[in-house]
């Protein structure tokens, strides 16, 4: 029987929230046949960037493994610098049938720079599942800007003494902390103008409205190799393998810079051990699929596919004091 909740006292009401919130978060018995009904992947961003890449790969190539009735789709769920989506599955039942493909946006930098908007425990508040890639990040203008090198950004930025802006994704993320990192250790200053969703970001470039971006390099790769965004450095401490020409930051003359991104799968804290298992399992399968490899790959992204969840576990850890510490360098807490 359907009951009109306006119909309802507030008494009866708040019981009846914290029933069902109780049922939420009653133990889960791991299905004998899981899976049994769709699992939904969510995205905690806008649709067509490299994380929501990653996830549609893994939607698309984990059903096999897990049997021949599994269905898996990608629900993009942004907003709050990616925070939005991981509390959303956060807070889900923890079944299996609610996962999370995030970034270290949504996994390293929110949870350090915004602690109010992503109160979670990257490590501690989820049931880690598997590390899916890493990858460099690049240090990007528009071509018709004529900068050719990062001495030549920095000159610029110093003359303009911050009226140049650089673009990010959403604030509180990776390419928030990535541009406001290589500002303060650059000593140029750039104002920050945060976009919705990485497919804003080259565009807004190549309209230079922005001077400048840091970002997962899979997000603008296909401006890059049309020549219409210019790859001046690459943040890690190596070169990238798809450009191996382009320096790093710190051989462009920033010491001490070194960051990168990864995206990784998680579910709500609690899930039964046998399903995170097969959801592990099933991912390292598709990751060693060499299709998705190579879309990986061609993106930016450096596939991984033998991470267990113990060692998802220990990486999110790992990851979560390194960002913490980049935000701190960099000033980036926002509350």
């Amino acid at each position: 029987m359907l009951i009109d909740p306006t119909k309802l006292g507030r008494r009866p009401l708040a019981l009846a929230l914290l029933g069902a919130a109780a049922a939420a978060a009653r133990p889960v018995r791991a299905a004998e046949a899981f899976p049994d009904r769709t699992i939904t992947i969510t995205v905690p961003f806008a649709p067509a960037g490299a994380t929501d890449l990653a996830g549609r790969l893994l939607a698309d190539r984990m059903g096999p493994a897990l049997g021949p009735q599994a269905r898996l789709v990608v629900e993009n769920k942004p907003g709050a610098g990616s925070a939005l989506g991981a509390e959303y599955v956060r807070r889900s039942r923890p079944d299996g049938y609610t996962l999370l493909v995030g970034s270290a946006s949504t996994l390293g930098v929110a949870p350090a720079a915004q602690p109010k908007i992503a109160p979670y425990d990257p490590a501690e508040d989820f049931t880690p599942v598997a590390v899916i890639g890493t990858s460099a990040l690049g240090l990007v203008v528009p071509t018709a800007s004529g900068i050719t090198s990062v001495e030549q950004l920095i000159a610029k930025l110093r003359e303009e003494k911050g009226q140049d802006g650089y673009a990010s994704s959403g604030v509180g993320g990776i390419g928030h902390l990535a541009a406001s990192l290589f500002s303060k250790l650059a000593e140029a200053p750039a104002t920050h103008i945060p976009y919705r969703g990485g497919a804003s970001v080259p565009e807004a470039l190549i309209k230079q409205e922005v001077l400048f971006t840091i970002d997962q390099i899979a997000s603008v790769v296909g401006q890059i190799r049309d020549g219409m965004l210019r790859l001046l450095a690459v943040t890690t401490t190596t070169r990238d393998r798809n450009f191996p020409d382009v320096p790093t930051l710190q051989e462009a003359g920033v010491p001490g810079y070194e960051l990168s991104t990864w995206t990784v799968m998680v579910g709500p804290k609690g899930m039964p051990a046998e399903v995170t298992t097969a959801l592990n399992r099933a991912a390292n399968t598709a990751l060693k699929d060499e299709a998705v490899r190579k879309r990986l790959l061609d993106s930016g992204t450096d596939p991984r596919d033998d991470s267990t969840p113990e060692s998802t576990r220990a990486f999110l850890a790992a990851e979560a004091a390194r960002f913490k510490a980049a935000v701190e360098i960099a000033g980036m807490r926002m509350d």
